[in-house]
């Protein structure tokens, strides 16, 4: 368990014990506020809300306050505001949001979010098992409560099934080790649904050690049904955050999942599942961003920007709030310390001026104020990382090297080539198989139908491996785009419309040594710099952010670019877990089936 819920402190419980029956002054009164009780769905007008130390003693309309106020307690005046428990975010990247997790939990406190759950397997996957501890240590004294769970799929394949070449390979004895760290909830999200179906013993050994410990396991189910999905279950996996419709949804419900309702940045699952929670209680959902990039962090917020677009979407306020703080506090079986304004609990308490706006002025984490008024009143230490965490990017060839476009058998003419389409917003790809025009032996993009070149080489072990293929929807006007964010592997991505153009991002990508770069005309146009295992910026949030925004404003005013979210889509393409058809430095990957499949299927028939 976690430092944060130590085990039970006699000495803290009898000061709170004195603090509740008024013989000891308590740190921290808020009055005159409108309380919202997750644990009943009521709003209790006039409250009061006593702090000692750590956590809760009193709550509720008291008739003399000033008995527990002393001239060192701290009095805040609610202005009948509104008094909502902190947020928990149940399954969130951090590596996703660009920043490290000083910086995100900077902007996640000013949002109102006290308590997330990360699965590290980002930063796992680029520096091994080191990743987790860099990130605990490194948390250990953030008002954030950071709970981290340990990877169970790094890579997210089998690496017997060679899909792709992976950072790292962990281990189930390596899990089973890093469940008994300091700060560790559970088990990451167990991607590989393949080898579960299979029973795979390497896969089942890692759920059994997080099982045996009584702790958390998560899911990832896409489209799992039937018998794969009741056989998934049967594992011991209990939740999933893939359901991109009620109807697979409530199936999973059905079978006493916990359902997660993704709303990330790019693949936003709350519209379609509103039925399961909009017109009914859900006692297993629970609200999630899982990838949230520094974009939407800084305009429109962390789980205040989820319960915001429900309450839009129509769902109660209050009922809203419960998916973000008490539900989980459940899943987690941590009603007792998270989750609710209530007696013996952290204080962990977000103060905003409506009830069905979420806008949170004033956060309280832990019993202690973070921000007060919007101003941030404590003081967040940055980071210090070792070197090796900073320089992650050697592909071992030569840029100009790289088999953009793939050659191919047939010289002229055309040919029927796999291809992945992308849908905006939405974490799944289409297998398309399409005429494309072939010359000197080499496919041809075809900007009339949105088909460019995509190619994912090994930036982790220098050993040159990589693949091309072509890629249709990303509505990419530039040059070339270069990032080293692939999912989960984290390989060097590369899209262009121009081997000359792709080159240019990989050099400059290589130079920064991590990081997102866009291309055009053999100019570098935008940049960010994440020089974190490639993933995440160590400078402060507000210069990430500024860096972000001249890349968004770069790719609408001068290129025209609509797609929402585009780089975390891109960063999709290479994740061979989610169906149909990805690409990885070895090949295109038939998800499904867990194989490689060629480019070209035949010669065309036109």
């Amino acid at each position: 368990m976690p430092s944060y819920f130590a085990s039970f402190n006699p000495d803290e419980r009898a000061e709170l014990i004195n603090t509740a029956m008024g013989r000891t002054p308590a740190d921290i009164v808020v009055t005159n506020i409108n309380l919202v009780s997750s644990t009943t769905g009521e709003i209790l007008e006039d409250a009061s809300i006593i702090i000692k130390g750590r956590r809760i003693a009193r709550i509720g309309e008291i008739a003399d306050v000033s008995k527990y106020i002393s001239s060192r307690t701290i009095v805040i005046d609610g202005r009948k505001r509104y008094a909502v428990p902190g947020f928990i975010d149940l399954h969130i990247h951090i590596e996703s949001t660009l920043l490290d997790p000083i910086g995100f939990s900077k902007i996640a406190l000013k949002h109102g979010t006290t308590t997330v759950v990360a699965d590290p397997h980002e930063i796992v996957n680029v520096l091994g098992l080191k990743g987790l501890e860099i990130f605990t240590k490194v948390s250990r004294e953030l008002p954030l409560k950071i709970l981290y769970e340990v990877p169970s799929c790094v890579p997210a394949t089998d690496p017997s099934y060679m899909l792709e070449t992976p950072g790292n390979i962990v281990s189930s004895r390596e899990v089973k080790e890093a469940l008994n760290m300091d700060g560790i909830i559970g088990l990451g999200e167990v991607m590989d649904f393949i080898s579960v179906v299979n029973a795979n013993r390497e896969v089942i050994s890692k759920i059994q050690a997080a099982s045996e410990r009584r702790m958390v396991i998560d899911g990832h189910a896409p489209l799992l049904s039937d018998e794969k999905l009741d056989a998934y279950i049967a594992a011991g996996i209990l939740s999933d955050h893939e359901s991109t419709g009620s109807r697979e949804a409530l199936e999973k419900l059905r079978r006493g999942m916990y359902i997660f309702i993704r709303e990330g940045s790019a693949w936003r699952d709350l519209k379609a599942l509103l039925p399961l929670i909009r017109d009914r209680e859900c006692m297993l959902c629970s609200f999630v961003s899982d990838d949230v990039n520094v974009f939407d962090l800084f305009t429109k917020g962390h789980m205040d920007r989820i319960i915001n677009l429900a309450i839009e979407y129509g769902v109660d306020p209050v009922k809203a709030i419960q998916y973000a703080t008490i539900n989980p506090a459940l899943r987690l079986h941590l009603e007792d310390q998270i989750g609710s304004i209530t007696p013996g609990r952290l204080g962990d308490i977000v103060i905003t001026e409506r009830i069905d706006h979420i806008k949170p002025v004033t956060t309280i984490a832990n019993g202690s104020i973070i921000y007060y008024e919007g101003e941030l009143k404590k003081v967040i230490k940055k980071a210090q990382y070792p070197e090796e965490a900073l320089n992650t990017v050697k592909i071992g060839v030569d840029p100009s090297s790289l088999s953009i476009p793939p050659r191919i058998e047939v010289r002229e003419g055309s040919v029927l080539a796999n291809v992945i389409e992308v849908t905006p917003g939405s974490a799944l790809t289409k297998w398309r198989i399409l005429d494309v025009e072939v010359s000197e032996h080499k496919v041809l993009p075809d900007p009339s139908r949105d088909i460019m070149y995509i190619t994912v080489i090994d930036r982790h072990k220098a050993t040159g491996s990589h693949s091309s293929g072509l890629i249709k929807g990303l509505g990419f006007k530039a040059g070339a785009i270069a990032q080293t964010i692939a999912h989960d592997t984290h390989n060097l991505i590369v899209a262009g419309w121009s081997k000359e153009d792709m080159m240019v991002a990989v050099e400059r990508v290589m130079r920064l040594q991590g990081g997102i770069v866009i291309v055009d005309d053999g100019k570098i146009v935008s940049e960010i710099e994440l020089k974190l295992a490639g993933l995440m910026s160590i400078k402060e949030p507000d210069e990430v952010f500024g860096e972000y925004l001249n890349m968004v404003n770069t790719l609408r005013t001068r290129f025209q670019l609509d797609f929402e979210s585009f780089f975390m889509t891109l960063a999709l393409v290479s994740l061979p877990v989610i169906p149909d058809l990805r690409i990885t430095d070895k090949g295109l990957v038939d998800v499904m089936k867990g194989r490689l499949v060629p480019l070209v299927v035949e010669a065309s028939r036109k």
